[in-house]
């Protein structure tokens, strides 16, 4: 059975995700002393030093504590691109204490030195390789497996035929975990340096930037029409990216990447997992993510075609316009 992995930054948020059909939960905690170091300077994971994170070892303690009394694992994020070796003889002894005190499921890490040197000081702890990682190739998928990592996250970028290659090559060796649900990026993220947000980025920006039309090679320079054709379908698209806005269908259903449609071919590539997305999110936008993924897994798996599906995915989404676009899906192939 495909799982469904959920963001969660709040104990009180455990019941009524896990009631509707998380099969497991990530979080962020970022500790006292790691913002008493690095301030904001320097973001423990990819969701910036304070928002949708933890910050108290009593509030991740009782969410594992209540996740865990409906059989639901918690992994914690330590997702930052990398970290030095000061950070990293900071961050293994709090991995172990949070194991220990919090009894937290496993971490996620996309720093593959630090991926290793967890795997190594820590067996016992299960390391799942961030999207960040970058694992677009059956090397790469080798590559983790051998430093440790117990499961892959795929990154966004991935057609649906590239999950299924990469599923088959993961073989028994890695599970595995897709996108489905909020939140896109504009970046392939695993070789971004910048803020992973919708404000301030330079991917969110870049849209918006004044520009110039060079000629290279000889080849004629597009027509200033025709360029700014071109920049306003890269707006829109970034705007899908951030979340439409943050408008909402008229039956108010947060408009936002999907890939429901794609839901019956993802289940059918092997794929363990389906992560919604949006930790910094409200718990509303968090708890109709979940119900939309599980009201696609019941069609799927009660032996739905593709077709049917991707008909269910559309009612469910509610926003023929926005899905017509093209821009607002993870996977543009799938419906």
């Amino acid at each position: 059975m495909v799982k469904i992995t959920v963001p969660i930054s709040d104990p009180g948020e455990v019941e009524m995700l896990a009631a509707s059909g998380a099969g497991e939960f990530y979080c962020g905690y970022v500790p006292s002393d790691w913002l008493e170091r690095h301030g904001g300077a320097f973001w423990l994971n990819r969701r910036g030093p304070v928002v949708g994170n933890l910050q108290r070892l009593e509030d991740l303690c009782l969410l594992s504590e209540r996740a865990h009394a409906r059989s639901v694992p918690v992994f914690v994020t330590f997702n930052a691109p990398y970290y030095t070796a000061d950070q990293q003889e900071m961050l293994i002894p709090l991995i172990d204490r949070l194991r220990t005190t919090a009894g937290i499921d496993g971490v996620i890490v996309s720093d593959v030195g630090f991926l290793s040197e967890v795997a190594r000081l820590l067996p016992a702890v299960p390391v799942h390789a961030s999207s960040v990682a970058s694992a677009w190739s059956p090397a790469m998928l080798e590559f983790l497996s051998g430093l440790g990592a117990s499961r892959v996250i795929f990154p966004r970028a991935l057609s649906v035929p590239e999950i299924t290659a990469l599923c088959e090559a993961a073989g028994d060796r890695l599970e595995t975990e897709a996108f489905v649900m909020n939140e896109g990026c504009v970046f392939e993220e695993g070789y971004c340096m910048t803020t992973h947000r919708s404000v301030g980025a330079i991917c969110v920006q870049v849209a918006e930037a004044p520009f110039r039309y060079v000629s290279l090679g000889g080849a004629a320079a597009p027509s200033p029409e025709a360029a700014r054709a071109h920049l306003g379908d890269f707006r829109d698209w970034v705007w899908f990216q951030n979340g439409c806005g943050n408008t909402v269908s008229p039956e108010g259903i947060p408009n936002g990447p999907c890939g429901l449609c794609a839901v019956h071919d993802l289940v059918a590539s092997g794929v363990n997992t389906l992560k919604v997305v949006g930790r910094g999110a409200s718990p509303f936008r968090k708890l109709v993510g979940v119900q939309l993924v599980r009201a696609m897994l019941d069609v799927v798996e009660g032996g739905a075609t593709r077709e049917l599906s991707h008909q269910r995915a559309r009612a469910l989404r509610k926003s023929p316009a926005y899905c017509d676009s093209g821009y607002m899906c993870y996977y543009r192939g799938g419906a």
